[in-house]
């Protein structure tokens, strides 16, 4: 059996291929990239944080400390802001500790890190702790940071170069009140997918219920995962058109791009992606832009960075064949400023023209097929948080004290033109 080495979140993971599929439903095969077989005894659990909390709001010095029963040593990483001629435009990846963290015989270990030197905003702090016999893990400590450095925020004033020649039609910078009802009647967007097939193991949940997921945060729209005690979770989904198929629609030409963040840890998977048809059993396409699988470990994605995949739902050629679809792994801690989608904001965009589709990182392209029959109709778009579900892959976010964020900077569209209706007809 042939073994790959990939890099996942600055770690190595050892995979074994071919791979294999967790998913129930064989339709879903294409957002299983990563499965194997690998008995994954080189990851531990061990990690468990004592100060701050998950999810704490800080500013300043802020104290560390976390405990790593059977680990031998540490260390702390945290994206910055460009520094002086360092990591100009991407940023970069600073060692907060960077003469290591020596543990106590219990596995105790703390550092500093000061917050206002920072990005304002949401933080996170990669802990990585090993020992000699090869054993390892990491955690990654969600915090928003309320002091810090502006930077990276907000719709940027430049035009990303697949959209030259294109209008926006549509934007959202999230830096005002939400507009999301249950249904997406009286709002700018609907709560769940518009008329068939939520697909979130923690549910995506109402905005009027006590499991609302939705929060507007400085200038981010914040996606909650959540899951009480006695409860079955929750998470939550954003789409442009309503339950009676009304809202916002966009056709080719279009370029659309999102920017985001969220944290990888086993059953996360955040997306962002594109329908031509609302209903079950209708022929439609969907354009999966990013789908980012978080966990690392036995029976976890170990996914080296995040999937493209084009699904042509139940579209055959004429001579009865089913229709090719494209998919990519996109390994992106090796592109750009080399980081992963759990570490800084990326942003994931899509142009669908007359004759070629391109799905770009970063405005950086890294997959390119021939448009689709059935993608020259009309597009919703949509941005969700989903935890487990129709993945596969298992949930296990006990030790962040079962929750977890996504944060979503803005999202925009460009198009040749704005089109107004509800469910478009088909051509």
């Amino acid at each position: 059996m042939k073994k790959e080495i990939f890099f996942i979140a600055g770690l190595s993971c050892l995979l074994l291929s071919p791979v294999k599929t967790q998913a129930e439903d064989y339709k879903y095969v294409d957002f299983n990239h990563g499965q194997n077989d690998n008995d994954g005894t080189e990851w531990v659990e061990s990690i468990q944080i004592v100060e701050p909390m998950c999810r704490t709001d800080v500013k300043g010095t802020v104290k560390v400390t976390f405990k790593a029963p059977g680990m031998d040593h540490a260390k702390a990483m945290c994206w910055s802001q460009p520094r002086g001629k360092k990591g100009l435009h991407w940023g970069m990846d600073v060692n907060l500790t960077p003469k290591g963290i020596k543990l106590d015989e219990q596995g105790v270990g703390s550092f500093t890190v000061n917050a206002n030197k920072f990005p304002a905003g949401p933080m996170n702090v990669r802990i990585y702790a090993q020992n000699k016999d090869g054993k390892k893990d990491f955690f990654e400590l969600q915090l928003y940071n309320t002091g810090g450095v502006a930077w990276n925020q907000g719709i940027p004033d430049t035009i990303p170069h697949a959209a030259q020649g294109l209008q926006v039609v549509f934007s959202d910078d999230f830096d005002g009140p939400l507009s999301i009802s249950n249904d997406g009647r009286n709002a700018r967007y609907c709560a769940h997918k518009p008329r068939f097939g939520d697909f979130s193991g923690w549910q995506f949940s109402d905005v009027d219920g006590p499991n609302n997921p939705f929060e507007q945060r400085d200038t981010y729209l914040k996606i909650k995962a959540r899951k009480p005690e006695g409860s079955k979770g929750s998470s939550g989904l954003i789409a442009s058109a309503n339950m009676d198929g009304e809202g916002f629609w966009v056709q080719a030409p279009f370029y659309m791009e999102c920017r985001f963040t969220a944290q990888s840890v086993p059953g996360a998977w955040p997306a962002f992606w594109t329908i031509t048809r609302l209903d079950q059993g209708t022929q439609g396409d969907e354009l999966d832009i990013v789908e980012a699988y978080g966990g690392v470990g036995k029976g976890n994605p170990n996914h080296p960075g995040y999937s493209l995949v084009s699904h042509f739902w139940e579209q055959k050629n004429p001579d009865g064949t089913k229709k090719k679809e494209y998919s990519r792994v996109v390994p992106i801690t090796e592109m750009g400023s080399k980081s992963y989608w759990s570490h800084t904001f990326h942003t994931y965009g899509l142009y669908v023209g007359k004759e070629e589709t391109v799905y770009y990182f970063d405005d950086m392209e890294v997959m390119r097929h021939p448009t689709n029959d059935e993608s020259l109709n009309p597009h919703i778009f949509l941005i969700n948080y989903a935890i487990g579900g129709i993945s596969g892959w298992p949930i296990d976010i006990e030790r962040y004290g079962n929750g977890s964020d996504m944060y979503v900077d803005f999202v925009r569209v460009f198009a040749e033109k704005k089109i107004n209706y509800s469910q478009p007809p088909v051509r």
